[in-house]
């Protein structure tokens, strides 16, 4: 009775290792599709509002998806204070939504050279901007759904079939 539930308990913990796993990479091209969305919203605020770059910011966090809006709050907060600069703002938001992401380094590296180099221009030069990091966001996304494609269903065996192997070598 206890192997039975010992078994059971190996095989319900690898199981939700593999789920657990696959489950990122289910959910990485949607957030990145949701991270593109906000960058198209705060190319709208820059284009056509006449609003400073931290009230843009907060505005784009209460349009974006949740997965993103925690970045574009923080870093508009973090705007507010005078002694920062744009990419540390960024730079702020990012370390507070990584942790919680699905995203990996290069896709928030896309953010960051963004950060970079807002605030630094003319509204047409940004735009360009955040143009190729829409274009780098895109192509992470279709990366993305490939990975999703090849790994997330062999996540999933293998969290299964590591944990039958397990109960049989323990048998």
């Amino acid at each position: 009775m206890i192997r039975a539930l010992g078994a059971a308990m190996v095989l319900a913990a690898t199981s939700g290792i593999g789920w657990r796993i696959a489950g990122s990479y289910r959910r990485r091209p949607a957030q990145l599709r949701a991270l593109a969305q906000s960058v198209r919203l705060l190319k709208a605020e820059v284009e056509y509002s006449v609003m400073p770059l931290p009230q843009a910011l907060k505005h784009v966090a209460t349009r974006a998806d949740r997965a993103v809006a925690d970045l574009y709050r923080l870093a508009g907060e973090a705007l507010s204070n005078v002694d920062v600069t744009v990419a540390n703002a960024f730079r702020i938001g990012i370390d507070a939504c990584a942790p919680r992401s699905a995203l990996r380094s290069e896709d928030f590296d896309v953010m960051r050279e963004l950060g970079a180099t807002l605030g630094t221009s003319d509204s047409v030069h940004q735009s360009q901007q955040i143009d190729v990091a829409l274009a780098r966001l895109n192509s992470l996304e279709a990366m993305a759904r490939e990975l999703q494609q090849k790994n997330e269903r062999m996540w999933q065996y293998l969290g299964v079939l590591s944990g039958l192997l397990i109960v049989i070598l323990l048998y």
